[in-house]
């Protein structure tokens, strides 16, 4: 399968019109361990785009390969199964109030039935610390900034035992994270754990930039 799909998502010649046409012959690709953004003004589908990689919606024509798999006819079943391999992080980060920013990384973690107290507990500690927020562990969302508020939601869904994450809406508040690209050899040790995006780490920061190519009638 990963030799008739190389890449992780893939968009070959995908069209989407709603009462205007949207995506137009949209062509684009994302290698496992690539952070990717996509850009461009309102209305030339940036949301439509991440729509379709989740499989909410379906193009009119063209291909959409999601984890090495065309997933363009899937029924929803099929569909479920891909998305136990993605993940989004959405504007506002949909963090609990109630719980602390450790205590919402946890929430994640906390059907893993393979994993011990202490386990846990070193995932949570080690993704903190990768998004440098450590020291608010014990903070509430209400206490934290809005690009602070993004990095507990990223971490929470580094936690959760996806392969690829997707923010659907813009992420420049988190700028903390592009700020400096670590090493490999200095990401924390997060535990056992093997994330489609190598623990978090970001090799590359490429940009999609969408071209609203309507035709004008």
């Amino acid at each position: 399968m990963a030799e008739e799909f190389p890449h992780y998502i893939e968009f070959r010649h995908v069209y989407k019109t709603f009462d205007k046409p949207v995506l137009v012959d949209s062509n684009f690709y994302v290698d496992a361990g690539h952070t990717v953004a996509i850009i461009g003004r309102s209305g030339v589908g940036k949301s439509v785009t991440l729509a379709h990689i989740m499989g909410f919606l379906k193009p009119d024509s063209g291909r959409v390969i999601v984890a090495h798999e065309d997933t363009t006819d899937f029924a929803e079943p099929e569909l479920r199964r891909i998305r136990k391999k993605v993940t989004m992080v959405f504007q506002s980060g949909a963090l609990f109030d109630s719980m602390t920013v450790a205590e919402n990384v946890l929430f994640s973690l906390e059907l893993r039935e393979d994993y011990d107290e202490q386990n846990k507990e070193d995932v949570v500690n080690g993704l903190l610390k990768m998004v440098d927020i450590y020291e608010a562990r014990d903070a509430y969302p209400a206490d934290l900034s809005t690009g602070f508020k993004r990095a507990v939601a990223i971490a929470r869904a580094l936690a959760a035992p996806h392969q690829d994450q997707r923010q659907p809406e813009r992420f420049c508040m988190s700028d903390r994270l592009f700020e400096e690209q670590p090493r490999p050899d200095h990401r924390p040790d997060i535990g056992e754990r093997n994330h489609g995006v190598q623990h978090g780490y970001l090799p590359a920061l490429q940009t999609k930039h969408i071209e609203n190519r309507r035709t004008e009638e």
